[in-house]
């Protein structure tokens, strides 16, 4: 059992306070792990069906193999890892606003940071997900490159 309740890390952003914590839960004796923004709680590891379908149903519709990817929001890293599932996930880019919880994952306080950070596949990026996604020619500076 670990502790009750454990606050791994807090950062101001211009939209509030972002942090992820960890808590026990004793009716189902499991750790669940969560992201709050504010007083809005964004992520939770108790559901992540949502998360982890937006990754299994989005490439069962791709056609190909070696597919080159970009996820928006980084979260708790389900749909990430998720997509990661997938042989054919040649390369992954995953942008957050939130530098924090890019941090987060890099200094493995998450639940799935190290399967994620240590995959050759993964691309981390710190930005806007809409901006890079417009500007994603191949050699364009910030831009992601070519797309599945």
């Amino acid at each position: 059992m670990s502790r009750l309740f454990e606050e791994l890390g807090r950062e101001p952003t211009p939209m509030g306070d972002i942090s992820l914590r960890r808590r026990w839960e004793p009716e189902l004796e499991l750790d669940v792990w969560e992201v709050i923004l504010g007083d809005e709680f964004l992520m939770s590891s108790l559901f992540t069906t949502g998360e982890r379908a937006l990754a299994s149903l989005g490439l069962a519709a791709t056609v190909g193999d070696n597919l080159n990817i970009a996820i928006g929001g980084l979260g708790l890293g389900y749909t990430a890892v998720e997509a990661l599932a997938d042989e054919r996930v040649a390369s992954m880019y995953v942008v957050d606003t939130l530098a924090a919880v890019i941090g987060w994952h890099e200094g493995h306080r998450t639940p799935l940071g190290a399967e994620l950070t240590t995959d050759p596949r993964t691309t981390l990026v710190h930005g806007n997900f809409f901006e890079l996604v417009r500007t994603r020619e191949p050699l364009a500076p910030g831009g992601l490159g070519r797309l599945d």
